[in-house]
């Protein structure tokens, strides 16, 4: 038998609501890194800069959440906080620059000025709307990435109890 994988008594594994967060971890890591890899193949050089470290991050959290790895969770841990704060700067400024851009008609590279009325206010209702989903998007974003923190803090503290429990198990007096 294999007691390797039993819990410590005492110590249940750490959950977000009724899932557990290590596969939640996990996936959310592997749906990351297969993004950036994507990303990676159509980017430019200063993409792929932050595509490479985004990229290493989630390989490193994936190594800490599958292997319950106490020092790659806790770094882990500390740049997902540092990426909460670039993805809110983020969200500032894209809606902004998306929804100028659409409505400028640069998504297109289109002569503006040949426009009608008519076209000018659908290309401004297109603004908006690009505003918007742009934000919408950002907001999941934000939302994700303070979740992978809630979670990587708590399969941390789990790491860290059972390090040490099970550390302590055979001592005997």
């Amino acid at each position: 038998m294999d007691y390797s994988n039993i819990p410590p008594l005492g110590l249940e594994s750490p959950k977000l609501c009724c899932i557990p967060a290590r596969p939640l971890v996990c996936v959310l890591s592997v749906l990351t890194i297969v993004s950036r890899i994507a990303n990676m193949s159509k980017s430019t050089d200063v993409s792929r800069v932050f595509d490479s470290f985004f990229l290493f991050l989630n390989l490193l959290l994936l190594f800490g959440a599958v292997w319950n790895n106490e020092p790659a969770l806790i770094w882990s841990q500390r740049i997902i906080a540092v990426v909460v704060v670039l993805v809110v700067i983020q969200f500032m400024i894209w809606p902004v620059l998306f929804a100028s851009l659409a409505a400028s008609g640069r998504l297109k590279l289109e002569n503006v000025l040949s426009k009608t009325e008519y076209e000018k206010e659908e290309m401004f209702q297109k603004g908006l709307l690009a505003g918007y989903v742009a934000e919408f998007v950002l907001v999941l974003a934000v939302g994700v990435e303070i979740l992978k923190y809630v979670l990587i803090n708590r399969l941390w503290k789990y790491a860290k109890s059972t390090e040490n429990v099970v550390g302590n198990v055979y001592i005997t007096a």
